[in-house]
């Protein structure tokens, strides 16, 4: 991407990739990012001609205040509003079509902030989304709550691999198995070794599970029908590296 040699100091590869997340829909007059903490980002994008605007939110008073500094140090005060809130409550005069960007946050919680502004989320032009755990469980939630995953982009930074969910509302549930479950349909990535690690990433947490399952001390059913497909799971897994 060639806006990398402008891209703002400090800026993630991850953060990076949801920037070229956004270019796949072409210039935007305004994007949303819930929960910006520094607003690096925004920045990113307003000063690469990715969007005219942006509306940055964050829980923090302390991190709007970080953002702030970091919004006026590159003059970008008025074409960047920061704002205090929890989740879509900041943003309460959502234009629908309009780009939402969630990223940083564990997968269980971003599960919440998108069923807690659901009538917002579904009227999304593109919902970017960067679970930092528990990405399976966000990728059912999605699935099952009639979201579409467009595209799975795989950014290896230093030694973690992340997942960034390119989703938009699909009017019916999305039919998928175990394996894609934990491995993602639609899965985009820059190089096969690329692709290996995060099959090793997902191996590795569904050992981490089973192990979990192995200890316990009271056995159910249901953990028995979970163990049974973690292991097809991880059958799967071993034919692909």
């Amino acid at each position: 991407m060639g806006d990398r040699r402008s891209a703002v100091p400090g800026l993630a590869p991850r953060l990076l990739a949801i920037a070229e997340e956004i270019m796949q829909n072409g210039f935007q007059d305004i994007v949303y990012d819930i929960g910006a903490d520094h607003a690096r980002l925004p920045i990113h994008l307003v000063k690469n001609g990715i969007c005219a605007g942006a509306v940055a939110t964050d829980v923090s008073e302390k991190s709007l205040e970080r953002a702030r500094n970091n919004v006026e140090a590159h003059g970008l005060s008025e074409r960047i509003e920061l704002r205090c809130g929890d989740g879509f409550s900041a943003i309460p005069d959502y234009m629908p079509g309009k780009i939402l960007i969630i990223a940083g946050i564990g997968g269980n919680n971003l599960c919440d902030i998108v069923r807690g502004g659901y009538d917002r989320a579904i009227a999304a032009g593109a919902l970017i989304l960067q679970p930092m755990n528990s990405q399976e469980k966000l990728r059912g939630w999605l699935w099952r709550n009639m979201f579409r995953i467009g595209r799975e982009v795989i950014v290896c930074e230093g030694g973690r691999v992340y997942s960034i969910f390119s989703c938009r509302f699909n009017g019916a549930p999305i039919i998928y198995n175990d394996y894609e479950l934990y491995a993602g349909m639609n899965v985009i990535y820059k190089s096969q070794e690329d692709y290996k690690r995060f099959l090793r990433f997902v191996r590795l947490k569904i050992k981490n599970r089973l192990d979990g399952l192995a200890a316990s001390a009271l056995q159910f059913y249901a953990d028995k029908i979970e163990t049974d497909k973690l292991h097809a799971v991880m059958a799967e897994i071993e034919k692909r590296l």
